[in-house]
């Protein structure tokens, strides 16, 4: 019943099957809205906060170039989140479905490419930013007294491995990323999945 009411829109159900539908996109589309904004926000009120923090602690041009980065990251985001937002919200739910998976595809993709420079950016400023901060300041002239591995004021050896570990996270970025959103949209993009899978079901 269900089956021929999806496929024959004359159907008496049809419209109450269609109507269904839509509200399951629209409920899907409007909780993933809100998380990614709410991403947002926190991205912006996260790097403030470092700011603030990097203020205090005698770090502040670090924290600025991470503030500077994350802030890029929110701006890209909240153009992201406008163009989802200009998905022809008056075509089928399935056309509409698909079209919010390929914008999830697409941003994932995007965004892998950009925290290529983003990650290994990220470690570097906030390690060079903590090892010259009023913080360490004792303990760089205790390295400096100690040490004959120090190279422009910094610890050669943990120095070499930061930048290793920053490397790692530029090559590996996207499958970080990947993670990362499995991890904060994984229910939705299940949803999702499961919903166009009914669809594509009930119309073949």
């Amino acid at each position: 019943m269900w089956k021929e009411g999806f496929l024959q829109n004359g159907a008496l159900i049809a419209p109450r099957v269609n109507d269904i539908y839509n509200r399951k996109s629209m409920h899907i589309i409007e909780k993933f809205e809100r998380m990614f904004l709410m991403n947002i926000w926190g991205i912006i009120i996260g790097s403030l906060l470092l700011l603030i923090g990097s203020y205090f602690v005698g770090a502040l041009l670090a924290g600025s170039l991470v503030f500077i980065m994350m802030s890029y990251v929110a701006y890209t985001a909240y153009h992201e989140l406008k163009a989802l937002e200009r998905i022809d919200k008056g075509q089928s739910s399935y056309a509409f479905l698909k079209s919010f998976k390929n914008w999830i595809s697409n941003n994932i993709e995007r965004y892998g490419k950009m925290y290529k420079v983003v990650y290994p950016l990220f470690i570097l400023a906030f390690y060079f930013g903590i090892w010259f901060s009023d913080v360490f300041a004792d303990k760089r002239q205790m390295v400096a007294e100690n040490s004959n591995n120090v190279f422009f004021g910094l610890h050669t050896y943990t120095t070499i491995v930061v930048i290793i570990m920053a490397l790692l996270m530029s090559l590996f970025s996207k499958q970080i990323h990947r993670r990362d959103v499995k991890i904060v949209y994984g229910r939705i993009i299940k949803k999702l999945d499961l919903a166009l899978a009914e669809m594509e079901e009930l119309r073949d």
